[in-house]
């Protein structure tokens, strides 16, 4: 009987601490990170300021916490972006419905990593660099992706470009969502790729 107690606590306490990510994401992305209180996390989601404490014990816990959940997030592309064969121009496009799709079920998630690359740049903390080794990942697979592609001189360059573009989509996507779908500036993107 103990053990059903301590299994019902413990998936009790991981669904509280997803919550509470979920929430510093979408405050992270559209306040920023310094900008956001753990007081205005605990107004949103209803709990006490302790009640966070209990689960990150500091707003830089927090902050790790959510730079990990985004870099399993970056890993699809990635993992996508290793399978898919060399200088194929229908695997951007699949990098791009991917995209999509993601951020059609939690939009500020796609941005976050750009919020916070944004914020942390030429910082020097260490936090810049975990937020560099989160993009390299994608930016590794992409490159070897891109290296047999007849336009790309510099698949490097091109990698981190193309992550750049794809997040100010997403950037976009959140700012226009009344004008213009996700999806359609994805495929205007694309188009923007292959036709120029």
């Amino acid at each position: 009987m103990a053990r059903g107690k301590n299994a019902t606590k413990e998936a009790q306490a991981k669904q509280t601490q997803n919550k509470i990510l979920k929430a510093a994401v979408k405050l992270f992305a559209r306040q920023g990170y310094h900008k956001t209180t753990i007081a205005d996390l605990a107004q949103a989601i209803n709990l006490t300021s302790g009640a966070i404490f209990h689960h990150f014990s500091s707003k830089e816990m927090l902050l790790e916490a959510v730079v990990e959940w985004l870099a399993r997030g970056m890993k699809v592309y990635s993992d996508f972006a290793e399978q898919a064969e060399s200088g194929s121009i229908q695997a951007v496009q699949q990098i791009l419905v991917i995209m999509c799709d993601h951020f059609k079920r939690n939009p500020e998630a796609t941005i976050c990593l750009a919020a916070l690359a944004t914020e942390f740049a030429g910082s020097n903390l260490s936090m810049e660099i975990r937020l560099k080794e989160t993009y390299e990942v994608f930016v590794n697979a992409f490159s070897r992706l891109l290296t047999n592609h007849p336009q790309v001189h510099n698949p490097r360059a091109a990698a981190i470009a193309f992550v750049g573009a794809v997040q100010g989509v997403a950037i976009q996507g959140l700012l226009r969502e009344q004008e213009e779908s996700i999806d359609g500036l994805a495929e205007g993107l694309f188009e923007l790729m292959t036709d120029w």
